[in-house]
């Protein structure tokens, strides 16, 4: 009787997810992302490299990681549970773990990243894991559906928090290290022309 329910919730769960292609979250983030800067273009396809290293376009992929530092320009620690689904034609230099480095703050907190963008549950979402800045006003889960327009409305919310001034370090901080987590160093010189182009 367990290995049935085990089934079915695995199956409730599969159900949800859906992999888009390249081309299909380029032209979704296309109608949903206000980008403010004049090389838009090239930060689009630095988005979607970003998607494709790290959940393989699958909407249901969710890992855990280390917290990572916020000196680790976009490097940090990615191990833990991969995505559902194989990611085929993905750059081939996978990410290197970043030096840790001490700091007289808490030991470092796990991070569990949800969905397509792998945000984290410490910055975007609320989970009932970790304190939250829920930046986007989401539960977690809702990053792990099929409906791409509250992820992508929370991408959009990242970009306008780091356009903005924030008042609060510690909030600033952890947006800065969300941010870091989506600056794939394979991704940085990616040039939207060449990467797009079967699209």
């Amino acid at each position: 009787m367990l290995a049935v329910v085990v089934v079915l919730f695995l199956a409730a769960g599969v159900s949800d997810s859906v992999i888009l292609s390249k081309c299909e979250l380029k032209r979704q983030l296309e109608s949903g992302l206000t980008l403010p800067v004049p090389n838009s273009t090239d930060i689009l396809a630095q988005i979607v490299c970003h998607v494709q290293l790290t959940s393989g376009f699958n909407t249901s992929a969710i890992k855990t990681i280390a917290e990572p530092q916020e000196h680790s320009g976009g490097q940090g620690s990615r191990h833990g549970r991969s995505p559902r689904g194989k990611n085929p034609g993905s750059p081939s230099r996978p990410a290197t773990p970043a030096p840790r480095v001490e700091s007289d703050e808490d030991e470092s907190e796990v991070w569990t990243l949800y969905g397509l963008f792998q945000l984290s549950d410490h910055v975007v979402c609320r989970s009932t894991q970790s304190r939250t800045l829920n930046l986007c006003g989401l539960t977690c889960d809702k990053l792990i559906d099929d409906d791409t327009r509250d992820d992508i409305a929370c991408i959009q919310a990242l970009i306008n928090a780091v356009s903005a001034p924030i008042p609060d370090p510690k909030t600033a901080k952890h947006i800065h290290k969300m941010i870091s987590l989506i600056h794939q160093p394979q991704c940085i010189t990616v040039n939207a022309t060449s990467y797009f182009a079967s699209c």
